[in-house]
């Protein structure tokens, strides 16, 4: 992005740029089929309360929760749809552009702020035997994504205005720094999702083959692993996978974006579809990360009427 060589001030209105129309259509689609994993989770948990009890930390935090960050850029995208077909001219000032898509960006990166945030309370229970609840979860959410709106408010503080997509002219930080640090810390949240899932998957692997060496598993005679424990594993398992889907699709894209920032001309066609892939599995993941336990299979084939 170059920065405009006449003046340009918040306060000046310009029009959306039609340009912008096929894009906002392809996000929108690719992120509707989030309503699927809320959907499902709800009719689940309508029918059984328990699993809301048993999994409110873990997987109904991680879908409502991440859904519920994504409705910000759901409804810019339906808005700019429905607008820009029927109202190319409408005009939008500079400041409340600007404020939008910040904000849009802010709730919508920090989403991944949540699955972060379970797998480094589920790994402190683990490594301290303590149980977090709601308050905790929330709070370190909160301080895991309190540098992304942080930026929010700077950004419409102190920054410069320049071209853009969808919005003519757009305010933003311009340091030459900037995008290192914004998708550096991007990075390193999504990587702690991956690092916590991993050492808790490695504890209960280490677990179970402790338990059959000392001869306590359905294995060699004794006790079999309890439904609880089987579920953990299988949580463990799911939430990895959720996490290490979300690397390599939404991590692409955060190369991608700083790549461009530094100048570097990325494909068209790659960079839609790394964009549409990381649409798709933020707001998808959360299904990947429940057919993995047990009771949601049970419950998610009920729903489909695949079980009666």
């Amino acid at each position: 992005m170059s920065t405009s060589a006449s003046p340009h001030f918040p306060s000046d209105v310009h029009p959306f740029d039609i340009d912008y129309l096929p894009a906002a259509i392809r996000n929108l689609l690719t992120m509707c089929p989030g309503f699927i994993s809320v959907i499902m989770l709800f009719s689940i948990i309508q029918r059984n309360r328990n699993m809301f009890t048993n999994y409110k930390l873990t997987v109904v935090f991680l879908t409502f929760g991440g859904f519920t960050l994504a409705v910000p850029i759901i409804s810019f995208n339906i808005f700019m749809v429905t607008v820009i077909p029927m109202k190319p001219q409408f005009l939008i000032s500079t400041l409340v552009c600007s404020m939008i898509k910040q904000f849009c960006a802010a709730t919508m990166n920090s989403s991944f702020a949540i699955a972060s945030s379970i797998s480094l309370l589920r790994y402190l229970l683990v490594m301290s035997g303590r149980e977090y609840g709601w308050k905790v979860l929330i709070g370190v959410y909160f301080a895991l994504s309190a540098p992304l709106y942080i930026y929010f408010v700077l950004a419409l503080c102190i920054g410069n205005i320049e071209e853009n997509d969808e919005c003519p002219y757009f305010i933003e930080i311009n340091w030459s720094y900037r995008p290192l640090l914004y998708f550096g810390y991007l990075s390193l949240v999504i990587l702690l999702a991956d690092f916590c899932n991993i050492r808790v998957l490695l504890f209960v692997l280490s677990h179970r083959r402790r338990l059959i060496k000392q001869g306590l598993s359905g294995l060699s005679g004794g006790r079999q692993f309890s439904r609880r424990e089987r579920d953990q594993f299988h949580l463990s398992i799911g939430l990895l996978v959720q996490s290490i889907t979300v690397t390599i699709t939404f991590g692409s894209t955060i190369l991608f974006m700083l790549l461009f920032s530094y100048g570097v001309k990325i494909p068209n066609w790659l960079s839609t579809i790394t964009n549409t892939l990381s649409s798709l599995s933020t707001l998808l993941n959360p299904l990947a990360c429940a057919i993995f336990i047990r009771p949601f299979r049970v419950e998610m084939a009920k729903s489909l009427l695949l079980n009666k």
